[in-house]
């Protein structure tokens, strides 16, 4: 069998040839593996609103240019997220390193992620809490473009942009690290601490960014100048030009929350990542004089959705689910615990959530 392919139903065709069984929510097969899909089979896998079917893929056919995912699409399950979820970063990858190599942007597989990937994985209930699931730890660099992507993404639709605003704030997102195709691969993937001169080589990825879109017209500039800035801080004391708060684009300071909560609730090889407790008690450390207030009292309501009923191991050994959040500090909800009783983190300070081990219940 050659190599699979997930597709999504809205893009599947006659003619395509099932590379695993289609079950039905109680496990009875609906479809052979190595069934040639007829319309009238694509058109009983829509009524029954199945979101993907794995197909062998065909060398002759170049899935990701023929087929479209529509931007109303979802990813209905777990299982179907992360395999969409590494389809896209292997898609990145390549773009980025054809970027390398080449010093040419292929932007219309940009457009295309944003389409076709980005947007259904945006779309997905528990898109932030999965993305944080997916236990990779190669590949940083392009998972973390594509997970602040899916951040921004969440965070813009959540404050009502328009579908375009949308679009252009996702592709800001995903383009935000570009600049770090100047950077050589030792230091991007030092596993230590970096050197006073490897950091200031660090911090000239959103000018070198920026500087390379600017050959492409067909970008926007409030995409680029989200890219410029999304390490500026409202206080100055960010990066390339010490910008303060309305100097700063909209796109940079959304970029900027998503970059941040990705990077912290993420494992790498010199730490260990923090919980979405944690890092929402930084963005409210921040948020009334380096961050957007804001955009992230917006961005907090999303992580409290996200944990609510998740389960969480303590720092005395015990395990519970987290049953209310109060409004600050989100990092000390109360927390039901297995025998039954309920634990406080507000009154009992010297408790901290340690992980969450699992999500909602």
């Amino acid at each position: 069998m050659g190599r699979v392919q997930f597709v999504p139903i809205s893009n599947v065709q006659a003619g395509m040839i099932l590379a695993r069984n289609v079950l039905t929510e109680n496990g009875r097969v609906l479809l052979s593996q190595g069934v040639q899909l007829t319309d009238q089979c694509i058109s009983s896998l829509r009524k029954r609103e199945c979101p993907f079917v794995e197909v062998v893929y065909n060398e002759c056919v170049d899935i990701h240019t023929k087929f479209r995912y529509k931007n109303n699409g979802v990813v209905r399950s777990k299982t179907a997220f992360e395999a969409f979820y590494q389809e896209t970063v292997q898609i990145i990858k390549d773009a980025f390193e054809t970027i390398r190599l080449s010093n040419h942007l292929p932007l219309d597989v940009m457009h295309r992620l944003v389409d076709s990937h980005i947007g259904p994985l945006i779309n997905t209930y528990g898109a932030m809490e999965y993305i944080q699931e997916i236990r990779v730890h190669c590949d940083y660099t392009y998972r973390h473009s594509i997970n602040v992507a899916i951040i921004s993404g969440i965070l813009g639709k959540s404050i009502g942009l328009e579908k375009w605003q949308l679009e252009d704030l996702i592709m800001a997102g995903l383009l935000h690290d570009i600049g770090k195709i100047t950077i050589t691969l030792d230091i991007l993937n030092k596993p230590g601490k970096l050197t006073e001169e490897e950091m200031a080589l660090m911090k000239t990825h959103p000018a070198n960014g920026y500087q390379f879109l600017l050959q492409y017209s067909q970008l926007p500039e409030t995409v680029k100048r989200g890219i410029l800035h999304h390490h500026e801080r409202n206080d100055g004391s960010g990066y390339p030009e010490g910008l303060t708060k309305n100097q700063i684009s909209y796109y940079g300071k959304i970029v900027s929350i998503a970059d941040i909560y990705d990077a912290m609730t993420t494992d790498r090889v010199y730490r260990k990542k923090m919980t979405p407790f944690c890092v929402a008690e930084i963005l409210v450390e921040q948020m009334y004089n380096q961050l957007d207030p804001n955009l992230c009292l917006a961005f907090l309501n999303n992580i409290r959705c996200g944990v609510s009923n998740s389960i969480v191991s303590l720092s005395n050994g015990q395990q519970g689910e987290v049953v209310y959040l109060h409004t600050i500090p989100i990092m000390c909800p109360i927390i039901k615990l297995v025998d039954g009783t309920f634990l406080d983190l507000a009154k009992n300070r010297d408790i901290r959530i340690l992980d969450v081990i699992k999500d909602k219940i």
